[in-house]
């Protein structure tokens, strides 16, 4: 009989297991047997405590990544969350009001390497890693078979990806699926680019942000920065704003914010969309406002980006805190991995000291419940949200 394939820790390493991270770093392994990028591998204590079922990366400082504590097999266990994952996302939402949300968002629902978007009835699917690309005909499979889906379709064109050594992967992986869908998160209606649009093709994770903005708007002049397909613009007009700006530096973007915002009755005249350089824009404002919204793409991509980022961040808050009327709010957010909430903090601290301006946190970003965030694995969370009252 042949002896099982294991990866086996060095002595006193296996703690970080024993709290449920999912993670394994190449420095903490003693022995690896030979491996295809991905393979599914048993990981054992220096003593031979079983600990877990994970997929390796020979390249990577994340050398495994924990699909299982249990000895179980890994078809069984991706079953098993995808149905937990689907019963939390069902107690959530009423799809008459909100039908589109994230299914699986990878360590938070206890799958590594994969986020999965439902927009109605389509699927989208981002494969992060080698392990879940070797994973994705029974993923995909498992996905058809539990939900009632039009299409699934592939958007995997992320840095984790390509830091995997996989290319860039979109397209049709099951039925059928429009370049365009309409769906409705809180009873307002999203012309969504499935295929064109950014990321999975909506930003699901500011759903509860958009709302605070909505219950602030009534009676004021709303500037919504980075506004991509107008999500903020929308519920801001719902709540009563006097006025909108959406400005993006996309010409597709601006035109779904228009499409969108016919979609659900709300006047043009209320609405104005510009497309430009949100840089170049708050360098001098045509008008006043008393809300800004500034949700910017990822600064810093990389670790390397952090110093850049910063200078960044610092420079669109200062301004918009200088062009800020008394008793007005900034929502200022980051999406950027590598900048902390720590961090992100002190750059806006630093931009209003150098606006002159007095600034008091409000709100900070409320998570998203379809995006759930691991006890065992804080590195998941990277939103970051700070709702300012200028004062």
């Amino acid at each position: 009989m042949s002896r099982e394939r294991r990866v086996v820790l060095k002595e006193g390493r296996e703690k970080s297991l024993l709290n449920r991270h999912p993670w394994i770093f190449s420095g903490s392994i003693a022995s690896i047997p030979s491996l295809e990028n991905g393979e599914i591998l048993a990981v054992y204590s220096a003593s031979g405590e079983f600990l877990a079922k994970a997929y390796f990366h020979k390249e990577n400082s994340i050398s495994g990544r924990v699909m299982t504590f249990l000895d179980e097999p890994i078809e069984k266990c991706i079953e098993k969350r995808l149905t937990e994952a689907l019963s939390l996302r069902i107690s959530l939402f009423n799809k008459e009001v909100t039908n589109c949300f994230r299914l699986i968002n990878a360590e938070g629902d206890g799958i590594p390497g994969l986020v999965v978007d439902i927009y109605d009835d389509i699927a989208v699917m981002q494969v992060n890693t080698c392990g879940i690309e070797r994973l994705k005909p029974f993923i995909v499979e498992l996905l058809a078979r539990k939900l009632k889906l039009r299409g699934i379709y592939e958007k995997s064109q992320s840095g984790a990806r390509r830091q995997e050594g996989l290319a860039d992967a979109v397209g049709l992986l099951f039925g059928e699926c429009p370049k365009e869908i309409l769906v409705k998160e809180n009873s307002i209606q999203f012309l969504v680019g499935i295929e064109e649009g950014q990321k999975t093709g909506f930003f699901l994770d500011q759903r509860e942000m958009r709302q605070l903005v909505e219950k602030l708007s009534s009676g004021k002049r709303v500037l919504n920065c980075f506004s991509y397909t107008g999500g903020f613009s929308l519920f801001a007009l719902r709540g009563g704003a006097t006025s909108v700006t959406s400005i993006d530096c996309s010409k597709d973007a601006c035109r779904f914010a228009g499409e969108n915002t016919l979609l659900n009755h709300f006047p043009l005249s209320k609405h104005t969309i510009i497309q430009a350089d949100v840089f170049d824009f708050l360098k001098t404002p045509p008008n006043a406002y008393d809300i800004v919204i500034l949700d910017p793409p990822a600064f810093a991509k990389k670790r390397q980006d952090v110093k850049e980022a910063c200078r960044g961040y610092k420079e669109i808050n200062r301004r918009a805190m200088e062009m800020l009327p008394m008793n007005s709010y900034l929502l200022t957010c980051s999406c950027s991995y590598f900048i902390d909430e720590n961090l992100f903090q002190q750059v806006i601290f630093q931009a209003a000291i150098e606006a002159g301006r007095n600034a008091a946190i409000s709100s900070q970003h409320i998570q998203a419940a379809d995006h759930p965030v691991s006890l065992f694995h804080p590195e998941g969370s990277y939103l970051k949200s700070l709702l300012l009252h200028i004062r």
